[in-house]
Order: structure tokens, then sequence, then C-alpha cells
């Protein structure tokens, strides 16, 4: 079933049409991730789709009742009110669906039919919210995306930036909804964040469409791929990776097509031409006829333009030597211990990855690294006369006044226009571009402009903190080449699976104050950090298994077999077949839930209604029980 459509969609800001024609479709069961260009519109589409926004031109259509989370129905953060209370309340949504659900189990107790076919609509989105375990479900999002247990009490008012993002993202997470709108929700995450919010959006019971430009994330969670450029909005299907492929061969298909017919075309232009006043004329003016009807083919655009960088040619040192070398190194913030006796190496001519959970300590530890600041003990050692070059994500080394073009220049006065405009052209501003005031740039230029500077400068080592953040996937494309190319050596913090995959040469794990050495690079420490955390959960059952068995054996009888054993409760037999019973109806209870959450159960329509109905009796089933167990005499 259809969830929501837009047709022949026009926005325009002043006499700019991003959106320019625009249509596109949500069905149940979709996962679509959306891609662009930075500007292109992806943002502005998504607003639209959700319906906090409205179309100059077009029509918006959605089923009814039609029930969408999205970062703009966000509750206000105000002083004094915990992470935990802000999520469980969430938009009131949560709240609202439960009064209405119990309106219509009353409905549905008198013999409603068409009560129970909205039932079905309303769990399958309560469910989504996390049902009737909203605290549980609210704990385990919040933990997913890395908020500790003690930092649940914490007060709004003093997050940072990046942990309002996650817990506005949490509460997304936790609206009941038939439709989840996502705008880039791996910004702000570590590595165990995004893949918790990879599996979670692939088990979603509803549509979801994110904008996203991490290209691993895109593979795991969507079904299709839209692409918005020009105005339009071009749907693919399968993952990103399909989409890749199947693009590129749409491009030579539309250029070989678009060859074909030109040389057509001229060769049919020549005939014409030669004999149009002769005694085949007759013949010429009717193939011109047959040219004027011919549907041209548009010649194809190709891809879209990239950044073009160069981080320099020529570096110092020898491939195998040490670059960098940390040794009994300690690192405070404040009170706060980030690393106690840390010790690794950084090898000329590698890319090394720095990696851990947010709050670890890598940007403070990237600085030191950088020779920003001094650590708390221990040495950072650096190979003789090694230039080091600082990428911040903060972007705080950006004039705060000043053109684009004034920003470049402000670190070699000697260079001519020219040579600076051709520079930055490499990085997308182009003509008027650079004139831009650096205050009114978006988070994608700023980072754009970054890298323009400190790609003028020549360096040996290179640390990177989060280069690929508010980048499109074609930035992130044109940063990956780069490191591969460059000679020199990085050490290199993101969350972008993929670049590490490319570029990564060893990773460096921080996690608990320290840091571990994984030669083989992202593959063996995600393999190593897994089989320790399941062992780490398989000791924990078993601790919880072996404290329960100690705590039965030491527990007196339940007051129930007490009574069964003395003949106080009427008809043992009976009342036992009915504990049985009980159990055996939440076991089925428990069973189909689990199979609710099948990706090839909630990606039918037909079939999640009939679990939907199956859920409802077994409730009522097991309420049912139970009255009789607490009334039996």
């Amino acid at each position: 079933m259809t969830l929501v459509t837009l047709d022949k969609v026009v926005r325009r800001f002043g006499d700019y049409a991003i959106l320019d024609g625009l249509s596109l479709r949500v069905d149940e069961g979709d996962r679509i991730g959306v891609v662009g260009d930075n500007g292109a519109g992806k943002t502005t589409m998504i607003r639209i789709l959700a319906g906090v926004d409205d179309a100059d031109l077009g029509h918006r259509n959605t089923r009814k009742d039609l029930r969408i989370a999205y970062g703009a129905q966000m509750p206000a953060m105000p002083k004094g009110t915990t992470v935990m209370d802000l999520v469980l309340r969430g938009t009131g949504e949560h709240e609202a669906l439960e009064q209405r659900m119990r309106a219509l189990e009353t409905r549905m107790a008198a013999g409603d039919e068409a009560a129970l076919r909205d039932y079905g609509t309303l769990q399958a989105a309560f469910e989504a919210g996390g049902g009737y375990e909203r605290k549980h479900r609210v704990e385990k999002v919040l933990a997913g995306l890395g908020f500790p247990l003690a930092d649940l009490q914490k007060d709004v008012s003093v997050l940072s930036g990046g942990e309002k993002s996650r817990v506005q993202l949490a509460i997304l997470m936790t609206t009941p909804a038939d439709l989840l709108i996502l705008d880039e929700p791996t910004n702000h995450l570590d590595l165990a964040g995004i893949e918790f919010v990879e599996d979670f959006v692939v088990r979603y019971p509803g549509a979801c469409v994110v904008v996203s430009h991490d290209r691993r994330f895109l593979d795991a969670i969507a079904n299709a791929i839209v692409e918005v450029a020009d105005g339009q909005a071009n749907r693919w299907k399968g993952n990103f990776s399909h989409y890749s492929q199947q693009r590129d061969l749409a491009l030579l298909s539309q250029a070989r097509a678009f060859k074909s017919q030109r040389e057509f075309v001229e060769k049919e232009m020549e005939y014409i031409r030669r004999n149009m006043a002769g005694r085949m004329s007759a013949q010429a003016k009717g193939r011109l006829k047959r040219l004027q009807r011919l549907q041209l083919i548009d010649k194809p655009q190709g891809k879209r333009a990239q950044m073009r960088l160069t981080f320099g040619a020529t570096t110092r040192g020898q491939q195998g030597q040490v670059a960098m070398e940390a040794e009994d190194l300690t690192v405070r913030v404040g009170s706060k211990t980030l690393l106690e006796h840390g010790a690794f190496r950084v090898w000329f001519g590698e890319v090394t990855a720095l990696l851990g959970r947010n709050g670890a300590g890598k940007t403070t530890l990237l600085r030191l690294l950088a020779g920003i600041g001094q650590p708390a003990a221990g040495v950072v050692k650096r190979a003789h006369n090694l230039r080091v070059g600082y990428f911040s994500q903060d972007k705080n080394d950006l004039p705060q006044q000043g053109t684009v073009l004034e920003a470049l220049r402000e670190l070699d006065r000697t260079v001519d226009e020219r040579t600076l405009r051709d520079h930055l052209a490499l990085f997308l501003f182009c003509g008027d571009d650079v004139e831009k005031p650096v205050a009114d740039l978006s988070g994608g230029e700023k980072q754009r402009l970054s890298l323009a500077r400190m790609t003028r400068a020549q360096f040996d080592l290179l640390c990177l903190d989060e280069p690929t953040n508010h980048l499109d996937v074609a930035g992130t494309e044109g940063l990956e080449q780069a490191l591969k190319e460059f000679p020199g050596t990085v050490v290199l913090i993101t969350h972008d699976r993929k670049l590490v995959d490319e570029v990564a040469d060893r990773v460096l794990w921080v996690e608990d104050g320290a840091v571990r050495t994984f030669d083989q690079g992202l593959a063996q420490c995600q393999k190593v950090l897994a089989d320790e955390r399941a062992a780490v959960r398989a000791a924990e059952v078993e601790a919880r298994e072996k404290a329960a068995a100690k705590l039965a054996a030491s527990a007196p009888p339940v007051e129930a077999k007490k009574a069964i054993e003395t003949g106080k409760v009427r008809n043992p037999l009976m009342f036992q077949r009915l504990e049985e019973r009980i159990i055996k109806l939440e076991g089925e209870l428990e069973a189909l839930r689990a199979a609710m959450l099948d990706p090839a159960n909630y990606a039918s329509a037909s079939k999640m209604k009939e679990l939907q109905a199956t859920e409802v009796r077994l409730k009522a089933a097991i309420a049912e029980a139970y009255e009789q167990w607490e009334n039996w005499q």
C-alpha cells in the first residue's frame, strides 16, 4: 500500500527552483536511501514529504491517518528535564496512541470488526514506539546511541550539540509511526552507534526514508536509492552499490545512444544539403520531415562535479620507519583520565585510523599527536623536522571575518589571485562563490574550505578529525582518492567504515583508558571486539542463571504450591492446567512478537495484519486466563 506520494512538486527559493517537477512514492516496506550533492534539495524534499513544508506547485497525497516521525517534530529541551524523561515523553504520540487503542479495545469487545482493522494499524505503530515496554525500549535505544546509564539523568540543558542530536534521534526512533524519516542519522555517532541505528532501521516495522552520505550504511539498510539532482528525484532499485553500478551503466548506455543518434543526424543532414535542390529533392525533403519529428536524446550529464584533492607530492620519511611514537602516555581533561600508560607507533607512508566510542578521547589524543597541548605524563616522539597538518572537525581554523578567497590568501599573500581561484575551483568554489563571506557558508562548504586551506601547504603527516562530516558522497569519494594517492602519513578519525576499509592500514582503538593496535585493519578490530563482547554477555548470562538457581534452591515454596499441597485450592489439577496454559500462551505471544520483527513478515502488509490479529486474540486469552487464576478459590 502506498503511504505518501509527491507529484510534480516545485519549490523555489527566490527565482531558483531547487525542486522542479519532482515526483516520489513511498510504499509500505520501503527502505529508501536519499543521496545527492550538497544543495541539491534533499532536505527540502523530505520536509515536503513529511508535511512540515509546503510546495509552491504540485501535490502531496498521503494515506489516511498516516503517522510520520521526522526531526521537525522535536520537542523543546527545557532546563530541569532529564534525558530519560524527555525521550520517554517524546512527541506525545505514544500516549495519545495508547488512549486510542484503549477506546478501540472497548469497541472490539462489543464485536466491532471495523475497530479490529483500525486496531491492527495502530498496533504496528504502537509497537514501533516500544509498545508496552516503552521504558525498556527507550533505555536500549539510548544505550545503543552511546549514552551510559549515568547520563540518562543528565539535565538536557547541559548537553553538547552532538549529544542533543543523539537525544533527538532517540526520540524519533521511539516515536510510534508508519513512516520514519531520518536526515543524516549517522552524524555524531561512533561505530557502535552507527551499527545500532543500522540494525534498528533494518528491523523497523514501518517504512523508512533516510538521507545519508554513509555508503556502508546505505548498503546495509536500503532496498531503493533516490538520487536528487537537477530538481528531480530518480529512483533506483537496490542498495548504494547497486545504484552506483546501475547509474554508471545507464550513463554509458545514454552516451552511446546519444553518439549514435548524433552520427545519424549528421549523416542525414549531409544527404539533405547535397540533394535538396537536385533530382533527389523529394527524398531529401522527406528525410528532413522525418528528422524534424525525431525525438532527440539529451546529452548525458555524466557524474556530478567532484572535489580534486592533492595533499602534496613530496614528503619526508621512508616507508617502514617510525614517524611518531607514544611512550607511557597519560591524557587527562580536567579530573577525567582519558588515557593511561598508552603506547603505540605511527609508521611513515601508512594511514592509521584512530577509532573508539564517543567520549573515549580520540580528538584530544589526535591534538596531542599534532603538537597541540601537552600530555599529563609520558611523551610523544616525532621524527626530525616532521611537518604536521591538523584538520579540526570544529573548523575553528577558519577566520571569522572575510570571504572564501581572503581565507585562502591569508596563508600566503605572495600568491596571485588567479592561482588561488584555480585552487578553490578544485573544491567546487567557482565564480562568485569565492566572494561569499566565510560566516555564511554551510557546514559542507566550511568543510571544503578547510580542506582547501590544508592542501595549500606541504605536510609529511596529516592529522584529520572527521573530515567527511557534512561532505556529500562525491566529496567523500574525492577525499578517499586523495588519501590513497598521498605518499605521506595519515592519522584519521572517522566513523565512515567504507573510508576506513579503503584507506586504513592499521587501526588504533581507544577504549577504557587504553589504546590497542590492530595491524590488520578494521575487519580484525571489529571481529576481536565482537568476540570479546559476546564472551562478556555469555559470562553475564551464566552468572545470572547460577544466581537464579541458587535463589530458587534456597527460596521457600510459593504460596500457590502450598495451597495445592494442603488441599485449600479447589480442583488442584485444573488449577495446575490453568497455570500451564498461561505459560504456553505467553510463550506463543513471545514467539509471535519475534515473528513480527522478521523482515519477511513486516515487509508484507497482509502477513502483518494476520499476525496483529493473532496478537490481539492471544492478549485477550492471556488476560482472561490471569483473571481466572487471580479469582480461583
